[in-house]
C-alpha cells in the first residue's frame, strides 16, 4: 500500500483475502486505487488484512473476515473486498495489523483490540477471548504507541515504560521467559523507549538515547547481534546511539539512523535486504549510500521505505506483485510508481475466490475437454484489465489445433474484463498442444502467454486393442456404458452394434427391459440380438422414424445411406424397439 501526501492510496501485490480493498480477489502487479478512494491519513497493510484510517479519524479495513480479523462485527466467511468503516468512532490515532488480529490507539490514550486471541494476544485475560468488533483493553489512558506482531504485540505508555503480550515461543515478549501472556506484561524496568516494531518471532526497539535494542527469534540473524542466538530478553544492538526508525518483517529488519542512512540485517534470499545479492546478513549493513531516508516498512519477503523527497522505494519478493513493478525480485530498492498503467490477466474463473487461480504469463497450461473427429469443443477464458489506464488488445492468436471467435481490437476499461472463446479444432485427430497469445499495450506482458492442450480421439484407432475404436469408447463413456460391465452379453453386443446405436445409454436399455432378458437369445444358434430402429433428423433434435431409399449394408455389415449432393443432410440414429422416450 501507497499513500501519498494527498490522501490518496494505491495498493498492488496478492489478493486472495479481498486485502488490496479494489473490490475483487485478483492480484494486482500495478499500483490501482482501492474502491472508494477518499482522503486518508495513515495505512497499515497485513497478511490478510488492510486497516487504513481518514483525515477524519474514522477507521476502516479490508480483507479477511475469518474470526473477526476486520473488527466489522460479524464472522462472515464472505471476504471484504472493498473498504468498510469499523465502528462509528472517529478518534483513531494509529493502527496496527497482526496475520489474524488487529490493535488499535485512540487518541484519548486508550487501547482497542480485535480478531483471534488463540496465543493471548488480544490481552484480555483469556487464551481464546476472540472478538470481532474492537473491545477495549484494560481502562487505561496513557498508551503512546502500539504495534502487532503476527501473534505478538507491544506497546509504550506515555512513562516512557515498554510492555509485551501475546505469543512468546521464541521469547518475543522479552521478558525473560517464555510461555504465552494474556494480559499486557511489563518489559524490564527501564524507562525511555520511543520506538518499537514487532515481527514474526521477534521483536525490536529503540530508547530515546538513540540505542538500539533486540529479543526473541533469531532464525537467519534477523536480531542483528552477530549469531543465531535466540534471546528472551532484550539486547543492544552494538554500541551506536543514532538509531531513529526501526521495522521488523518476518525473518528480517530494517533502520534507519539519524544520519538519514538505511541499515539491513536478518534473511535475504529474495534481496530484501536490498544489498545487491541474495545472502544473509547477522549484523546491521548500510543499504546503499544515500542519507536521505524518512521511513520504512519490512513485509513479510520485501521492503519499502520513503525518501526525505517523498519517493517511494521498494524491493525484495516480487513473485506476487507486491513491488508493483513487472515480474522479478529486485535486489536493490527500485522507485516504485502509481502512474496509471494497463496490466493484462487472463483467467479461466469470472469471480475467483484465490488469486492462485489466475494465470501468470507463459506459467500455465489448460486443458481444453476431449471430443472426438468432427466435435469441435470449446472453454471460455476471460480477460481482464487489473490496471489503472485503457488496455488496447490488439489480437489473439494461437498455434494449430486451436482457434478463438472474438475480433479484435478490444479495449478494456480499468476493472473490465472480456470473455474469449478458444475452439478446440475436431479435424485434427491426436493429442493437440498449443498456446494462446493476448496482444496488448500491457507495459511488461505485451504478449500475455497461455499454454492449451486437448485431445481428438479418432473412428480410425482402437488404442487398447478391444474392438472399439477410441472415439466410439468415448462417446459411449460418457452415456455411461461401463467397460467394466458384468454382463458379457451386453458388452459383446456394445462392441459389435453400440457405436452404431450411438444415442442410447446402458441405463436406458436396462430401464427398458427390466424384469425381463436385456437381449433376446436364439436357443438354437445360442446369439442374442436385439431390435434397432432407424431415425433421422436435419437438426438433431426431434428425431423421427425414417424411410430410406437406396440403403444398402456393405460387406463389414455397415449401414450405407445415400445423401444429397446439394441441399439439406440428414443425421441418422439407430433407437432400441421399442422406441425409448428420450433415447
Amino acid at each position: 500500500m501507497i499513500l501519498e501526501d494527498d490522501g490518496g492510496l494505491f495498493a498492488s501485490g496478492p489478493n486472495n483475502d479481498g486485502q488490496l480493498g479494489v473490490g475483487d480477489q485478483f492480484s494486482r502487479r500495478v499500483f490501482c486505487p482501492p474502491q472508494g478512494s477518499s482522503l486518508w491519513r495513515s495505512v497499515e497493510a497485513g497478511p490478510r488484512a488492510t486497516f487504513a484510517i481518514k483525515t477524519d479519524g474514522t477507521l476502516w479495513s479490508c480483507g479477511s473476515t475469518s474470526l473477526g480479523l476486520l473488527g466489522l462485527g460479524d464472522l462472515s466467511s464472505v471476504n471484504g473486498r472493498s473498504f468498510s468503516q469499523v465502528g462509528t468512532d472517529n478518534d483513531w490515532a494509529e493502527v496496527s495489523i497482526g496475520e489474524r488480529h488487529g490493535i488499535g490507539r485512540k487518541s484519548t490514550g486508550s487501547l482497542w483490540v480485535w480478531g483471534y486471541s488463540l496465543s493471548g494476544q488480544l490481552g484480555l485475560g483469556s487464551a481464546n477471548a476472540n472478538q470481532s468488533a474492537p473491545f477495549r483493553l484494560g481502562t487505561d489512558s496513557d498508551w503512546l504507541k502500539a504495534d502487532a506482531g503476527i501473534s505478538h504485540n507491544l506497546a509504550i505508555k506515555t512513562d516512557g515504560s515498554l510492555w509485551a503480550w501475546g505469543l512468546n515461543s521464541s521469547g518475543q515478549l522479552g521478558i525473560a521467559a517464555t510461555g504465552n501472556r494474556n494480559t499486557p506484561v511489563r518489559v524490564g524496568l527501564l524507562t525511555g523507549w520511543v520506538k518499537i516494531s514487532a515481527g514474526d518471532t521477534h521483536s525490536l526497539a529503540i530508547r530515546s538515547n538513540g540505542t538500539l535494542w533486540v529479543w526473541g527469534g533469531n532464525a537467519e540473524g534477523k536480531l542483528g547481534i552477530g549469531s543465531n542466538t535466540s534471546s528472551n530478553a532484550p539486547v543492544q544492538v552494538g554500541s551506536g546511539t543514532d538509531w531513529s526508525e526501526v521495522t521488523a518483517g518476518n525473518f528480517h529488519s530494517l533502520a534507519i539512523k539519524t544520519d538519514g542512512s538505511l541499515w539491513a540485517w536478518g534473511s535475504n534470499s529474495f534481496g530484501q535486504l536490498g544489498l545487491g545479492d541474495t545472502l544473509n546478513r547477522p549484523v546491521p549493513v548500510r543499504v546503499g549510500t544515500s542519507s536521505d531516508w524518512q521511513s520504512i516498512h519490512a513485509g513479510i519477503q520485501h521492503s519499502a521505505a520513503v525518501s526525505t523527497s517523498g519517493e517511494a522505494w521498494l524491493w525484495g519478493a516480487n513473485s506476487t506483485g507486491q513491488l508493483g513493478m513487472p515480474p522479478g525480485d529486485r535486489l536493490v530498492p527500485a522507485l516504485a510508481s502509481v502512474t496509471g498503467a494497463p496490466d493484462v490477466a487472463v483467467s479461466t474463473f469470472i469471480d475467483p475466490t484465490g488469486d492462485w487461480q489466475l494465470i501468470v504469463s507463459g506459467q500455465k497450461t489448460f486443458a481444453l475437454a476431449s471430443t472426438t473427429e468432427g466435435s469441435p469443443t470449446s472453454a471460455d477464458f476471460t480477460i481482464f484489465n487489473h490496471g489503472s489506464s485503457p488496455l488496447e488488445i490488439d489480437g489473439f492468436p494461437t498455434t494449430a489445433g486451436f482457434a478463438v471467435s472474438l475480433a479484435a481490437p478490444v479495449t478494456l476499461v480499468p476493472g473490465a474484463s472480456i470473455v474469449l472463446p478458444v475452439i478446440l479444432d475436431a479435424t485434427l485427430a491426436g493429442p493437440l498442444t498449443g498456446s494462446l497469445t493476448v496482444g496488448s499495450n500491457d507495459p511488461d506482458e505485451a504478449e500475455f502467454q497461455v499454454g492449451l492442450t486437448g485431445t481428438v480421439l479418432s473412428y480410425g484407432t482402437d488404442f487398447d486393442s478391444d474392438g472399439l475404436n477410441d472415439a466410439a469408447e468415448f462417446k459411449l463413456a460418457t452415456m455411461g456404458f461401463r467397460w467394466g460391465s458384468p454382463d458379457p452379453v451386453l458388452l459383446e453386443t456394445l462392441r459389435r452394434e453400440g457405436h452404431r446405436a450411438g444415442l442410447v445409454s446402458e441405463i436406458q436399455l436396462r430401464n427398458q427391459n427390466s424384469g425381463s432378458p436385456l437381449f433376446k437369445r436364439d436357443e438354437v444358434t445360442r446369439k442374442s440380438s436385439f431390435r434397432l430402429r432407424l431415425e433421422k433428423s436435419t437438426t438433431m433434435s426431434d428425431f423421427i422414424g425414417a424411410t430410406v431409399s437406396g440403403s444398402s449394408i456393405d460387406a463389414d455389415g455397415r449401414l450405407l445411406i445415400p445423401q444429397p449432393r446439394e441441399g439439406t443432410k440428414s443425421f441418422f440414429r439407430f433407437a432400441v424397439e421399442p422406441p425409448i422416450p428420450t433415447p
